[in-house]
């Protein structure tokens, strides 16, 4: 897989055209707030396109391979501002140094105003791109996910087919694979924000949905959410024990344990016809 603006001739020419237009529009800009000559203006813009063009690129492999799927909203965060820092201290850093080597001192120090400028310009075109990747990464893998999505079991409950498809397996990107989990491999579910951690006898994953999508489109005599944030495989259920109260706790055969909610537990209870 390849940077998507550079997959053939037509889309390189394309992303060097979108730098060349931020090199002009940087120019245009810094011409009425620098008293310089325009051909140092124009250096200077097509050296800070030119360095965010091939961070860009970098930048692509890094939320392409780093397996970005498997950590939590708070981690991904994490991450995501780091890259930031460290993009905009190469860019800055890299260009600034480029004219220091160019010129002097003198011409670099009447840059040095411009930095929170530069910084706040730099932050918007790191967002952008990475939204850009993301977009482009999710629609590779919807496409994919289509091409091997097998034909969802219609007749397991009566009540819940006739309105929704039922899932036979769940493929997950993670990084720039697809794993591809059978619903019967599967221990529990979580929610996580606007994710949901897919916990399964291999290994965990993270999938962009909702917990009422797999609330609705899971055997429901198999899987039943025993919690606002939870769906459990009732198969895979070793021990129910009273947990305070009114709260059940359950044991999973990996020796999980799981707490329910009072209307978690009655739906269980339904489902293990206790």
């Amino acid at each position: 897989m390849i940077h998507p603006f550079l997959e053939n001739t037509a889309k390189t020419i394309q992303y060097i055209l979108i730098w060349v237009v931020y090199a002009l529009l940087q120019t245009f800009v810094l011409y009425w707030l620098i008293a310089l000559p325009t051909w140092i203006l124009l250096l200077d813009g097509f050296i800070h396109a030119a360095l965010f063009g091939l961070l860009g690129i970098l930048l692509w492999s890094v939320v392409m391979y780093g397996n970005y799927a498997v950590l939590s909203v708070f981690q991904r965060t994490i991450n995501y501002l780091a890259l930031a820092v460290l993009s905009l201290g190469l860019w800055l850093g890299i260009g600034y140094g480029l004219f220091y080597w160019i010129f002097d001192t003198d011409l670099v120090t009447r840059f040095t105003p411009l930095l929170p400028m530069r910084g706040l310009t730099g932050l918007l075109i790191y967002l952008l791109i990475i939204q850009q990747f993301k977009y482009s990464m999710q629609q590779q893998t919807d496409e994919i996910v289509e091409e091997i999505q097998p034909e969802p079991i219609k007749e397991v409950s009566k009540s819940k087919a006739d309105e929704h498809e039922l899932l036979e397996r769940v493929a997950v990107k993670s990084g720039s694979k697809i794993h591809v989990v059978l619903v019967s491999d599967i221990l529990y579910l979580q929610a996580d924000g606007d994710y949901v951690q897919i916990f399964s006898s291999e290994g965990k994953y993270l999938k962009e949905q909702t917990m009422k999508y797999f609330e609705e489109h899971l055997p429901s005599n198999q899987f039943v959410r025993v919690h606002r944030s939870c769906i459990v495989n009732v198969e895979m259920i070793s021990r129910i024990e009273l947990y305070e109260k009114q709260n059940q706790l359950l044991t999973l055969k990996n020796g999980q344990q799981i707490k329910t909610s009072p209307a978690g537990y009655k739906a269980l209870r339904m489902a293990l016809n206790l």
